[in-house]
């Protein structure tokens, strides 16, 4: 476990507020985005199961500074402190917390749920397919409760 995150449906979006413990990710900036499918299971794979970055459609490129993007999947970068605890709100007007879509926004907690993923490195923003943000280091699957 490297913290816990609490998402927040507001009228025009979702509201992401996460909160790391000590030395749990390594220090700097990481690229942070949602995914498709609410499976972390494969760790070991570096979180594969979770699929792609949630999108409209494929048309729709990667990147909050990409003139075709962004993906609804698509979040501003965290800092990671070299000590101590510390915390992160993002906000998404692409998503929604049900179960279906509402408008343009894309349901997380749709049959197959959504993930959070961090990255390594930061996202450029732009560079296909995921920005450079390289290696999957942490995963949080949000799923509908049986």
């Amino acid at each position: 476990a490297v913290g816990q995150a609490t998402f927040t449906e507001a009228p025009t979006g979702v509201l992401i507020r996460m909160e790391f413990l000590d030395r749990r990710l390594p220090s700097g900036w990481h690229g942070l985005h949602l995914h498709e499918r609410g499976d972390c299971s494969d760790f070991a794979a570096g979180f594969q199961a979770s699929g792609s970055h949630i999108t409209l459609n494929r048309r729709v490129q990667h990147g909050l500074l990409n003139r075709r993007g962004p993906e609804a999947g698509d979040l501003p970068n965290i800092f990671a402190a070299p000590v101590g605890v510390f915390g992160a709100e993002v906000f998404s007007p692409y998503v929604t917390l049900h179960n279906a879509r509402i408008g343009n926004r894309l349901p997380l907690l749709d049959a197959d749920g959504a993930a959070l993923l961090i990255h390594a490195g930061p996202d450029d923003h732009s560079a296909q397919p995921i920005g450079g943000a390289g290696a999957r280091i942490a995963c949080a699957a949000l799923t509908q409760l049986p």
